[in-house]
């Protein structure tokens, strides 16, 4: 009967030492989720800030080129 009692705690020993291992790499996993995902907001929050620089530039040389001087175009008018 003790045999049996110790046979059955050992594996009950076991199996929460695998769950704990399963818990652990789930864990793991979305830690590195979780920073993948705000690696890439900031990685496309940069590239929509350098478009809209790159935009704005190239808005400026266009009414550079219609003749608005330099100083009002930097200023992203919009003019028609």
């Amino acid at each position: 009967m003790i045999y049996g009692e110790v046979g059955r705690l050992a594996d009950e020993s076991l199996r929460l030492g695998l769950r704990q291992a399963e818990i652990a790499v789930l864990l793991v996993t979305a830690a590195q989720y979780a920073w993948w995902d705000l690696y890439l907001d900031l990685y496309r929050a940069a590239g929509t800030g350098l478009k809209a620089e790159l935009d704005q530039q190239a808005r400026t040389r266009r009414l550079i080129r219609r003749g608005v001087s330099p100083a009002a175009a930097a200023q992203d008018l919009h003019i028609v």
